[in-house]
């Protein structure tokens, strides 16, 4: 006996009623907005892109200029707190540094696949991938206007 998984390629291919087919058959359905979500943020690059009328290159040449400025600035932070101008040379980042550095990096706890799994198995859906995908969805959006103050629990 084989798990058959079908990985939805394309926006929408599978209708409400092959998914119930598919979830009645045991068969895996990895829905087209996990799979698709790469695409979906490079048209948003590429939208921002436009929009600025800026080329990738700049883009990339902002980002490290902003990224040399920030360590430039944590080491310069890190003399200056600990020796004043004067004295042997420590590069210990500030949190503001540090804070930075920690969110260019996404933990692999924290990939969307195994967050959609976690939601499956909270909720007991299954193999019903889509149901937990929007769960999530409806979750982050939730957590956000509850942040904002817009929803009071």
């Amino acid at each position: 006996d084989f798990l058959t998984i079908i990985a939805e390629g394309a926006n929408g291919p599978t209708t409400p009623e092959a998914d119930r087919i598919f979830l009645e058959r045991n068969i895996l359905v990895i829905p087209d907005m996990y799979l698709n979500a790469g695409g979906v943020t490079v048209s948003y690059f590429e939208w921002l892109k436009n929009l600025n009328h800026v080329s990738y290159g700049r883009l990339t040449f902002k980002y490290e200029r902003d990224s040399n400025y920030h360590l430039l600035m944590s080491v310069q932070e890190s003399l200056e707190r600990k020796f004043g101008k004067h004295g042997d040379v420590s590069t210990t980042p500030p949190v503001s540094y540090a804070e930075k550095i920690i969110g260019l990096s996404l933990p692999v706890s924290s990939s969307p696949m195994q967050q959609i799994m976690r939601t499956a198995n909270k909720y007991d859906l299954g193999l019903d991938l889509r149901t937990a995908a929007y769960v999530n969805a409806i979750e982050k959006v939730f957590k956000v206007y509850r942040e904002a103050g817009l929803i009071i629990t």
